[in-house]
Order: structure tokens, then C-alpha cells, then sequence
């Protein structure tokens, strides 16, 4: 069986790698590697297949994700939306747990690249048995979660395929072997437990806010295309340009300044303005 993500077929009921996985995967071990990994998707494992009685992941380099694909969710300097902000956090935070659970284990390839993906099912049943191998990753993208502009090509084969044992045998010398680590070494060249490592990455996706904090960017977003029109004001920009190096305004939330910015814009227009200040009893 062939899966894109995207090509529906009258012969299969199946064309996305992450629907297979959550129709098939029962109470047996899944064996995943994967180059790249998202938060996200490590999540959905976590609301789908989390019945499996064991997961065995080998993930590419730790340090690179690190580097590149890590960054605090700011939601209130970012300019994600709330729903989209919010949505990464709550995904982060099923992803840690769903990584703390004994069952999950983790290896990463530190020192050479890894190219390979396939997710490989193991059942009590071998007649349960079966094997994704292709393109994707262990990202929403990958797995058909959301759609995305990659080509992505998985061949899905049951476990009474030739191929099974093979991939099964190949899977199990990775993960022995030398090139697949228990442990991470750091840049100041300190050893940290692979999975300990990963749910650090992964927790520094997301921080918490305050009610009040919420509060004022929701306002920011109902208003944001109001702002977003001054910032091709020139004129204005220039009127306003002593304010912005003020000790105050520098001290404000980035959406707060926009919010003065505003407020400035409705006097001028509108010969006045109402700003309303909102108490910490009623946030709370």
C-alpha cells in the first residue's frame, strides 16, 4: 500500500502514514526512526497510539534540533496567534509526558546523519504485524496531519511480507549499535540522558502567562489590523519617533506599544479616545 498523504484510492482505505498508525497500533511495540521530529507530533502519538505497550524511537541529531528548530513560544512578543501560540503549547506539554512514561525510550544518531524513517509494529498477534517505510518524518507534515507542499512517498507492508523481518533485524543492530546514543554530549562537552535531553528541548517550547497577560493580547489580536495600518503611516511614524525612545515606552510589552501607538491614532482622528484600565480582581 502506498501512502502521500494526499492521494486518496478506491483499493486502500488508507492514504496517510499517521491514520495507519492509529487504526493498526494496538497494545504491542512500535520501533520509529526518524530524522526529524516535531513537538507536535510526538504529541499525537501521545493522543492516538499511547495504548501501545512500548516505544522504541532513534531520532537524528539532538544538538542540530537544538541549534535550528527550537524557540520559546513568546506569545506575547511573537506574532503567532493566540489559538496557534496556545495549540504548541498544549502540544509541548502532552509531548513531555508522553516522554516520561518508562515505556518510551529514546536514542538519537549524534555524530552522522539520519536519513532514514520508518515506523515498524509488533504485535503478540503476528498477524497484527506491519511496517511504514518512505519519506516521512515524525513531524505533522510528515505523518499527513496538516497539509503541506512536500512530496512524500511510504510503502505500508503487513508483517507476512519478506521485508518485515528484514527491517525488524535492521532496526534492532541500530539500536545496539555504537551510532545510536543513551546519552547526548553537550557543547561544553557534558553528558546528558537522551531522553532527559529531549524533554528539556521540548519544554523550552512553551512558558507560562498570566491571565492578565492573556487578556491584553487577545485585545492586541481583535485590533491587530487597525495597528498593522499604521505602520504604513510614514508621516505619523515620524510625528511619533521621539515617543519610541522614551524609558517607558521601551519597557512595554510589544503589543502594549502598539496599543499607545493606537490610542495616539484615535485623537488624531477622532479628537479623542477612551483608554480603559483593567483590574487585577477582575482578571483573577
Amino acid at each position: 500500500m502506498l501512502l502521500d498523504n494526499k492521494t486518496r484510492s478506491n483499493e486502500n482505505d488508507y492514504f496517510k502514514v499517521f491514520d495507519l498508525l492509529a487504526n493498526y497500533v494496538e497494545t504491542g511495540r512500535v520501533d520509529i526512526v526518524t530524522g526529524y521530529f516535531s513537538a507536535s507530533a510526538i504529541a499525537k502519538l501521545s493522543d492516538e497510539i499511547n495504548n501501545a505497550k512500548s516505544f522504541r524511537m532513534i531520532l537524528g541529531d539532538l544538538l542540530q534540533a537544538e541549534a535550528k528548530d527550537n524557540k520559546t513560544i513568546n506569545l506575547l512578543s511573537d506574532s503567532l496567534a493566540v489559538d496557534q501560540s496556545l495549540f504548541l503549547s498544549v502540544s509541548a506539554k502532552k509531548a513531555v509526558e508522553f516522554l516520561k512514561q518508562e515505556k518510551v525510550r529514546i536514542k538519537t544518531i549524534q555524530r552522522n546523519f539520519c536519513h532514514a524513517k520508518t515506523y515498524i509494529y509488533k504485535d503478540n498477534d503476528p498477524r497484527k504485524n506491519f511496517q511504514v517505510i518512505g519519506s516521512s518524518n515524525l513531524t505533522e507534515a510528515g505523518l499527513g496531519l496538516k497539509e503541506s507542499a512536500n512530496i512524500e512517498l511510504n510503502r505500508a507492508e503487513t508483517g507476512d511480507n519478506p521485508d518485515y523481518h528484514e527491517l525488524t533485524e535492521w532496526f534492532q543492530e541500530l539500536w545496539k549499535s555504537k551510532s545510536a546514543l543513551d546519552k547526548v554530549e553537550l557543547a561544553d562537552k557534558t553528558k546528558i540522558d537522551c531522553k532527559e535531553h529531549l524533554i528539556n528541548l521540548i519544554r523550552n517550547f512553551y512558558k507560562e502567562y498570566s491571565p492578565e497577560d492573556l487578556y491584553y493580547k487577545v485585545l492586541y489580536e481583535l485590533f491587530k489590523e487597525d495597528l498593522l495600518s499604521i505602520s504604513f503611516d510614514k508621516e505619523f511614524k515620524e510625528e511619533i519617533s521621539h515617543l519610541q525612545e522614551t524609558i517607558i515606552y521601551k519597557k512595554l510589552y510589544s503589543f502594549q506599544q502598539k496599543g499607545v501607538i493606537s490610542l495616539i491614532k484615535m485623537l488624531q482622528k477622532e479628537n479623542g479616545a477612551i483608554l480603559a484600565l483593567i483590574s487585577e480582581i477582575s482578571l483573577n
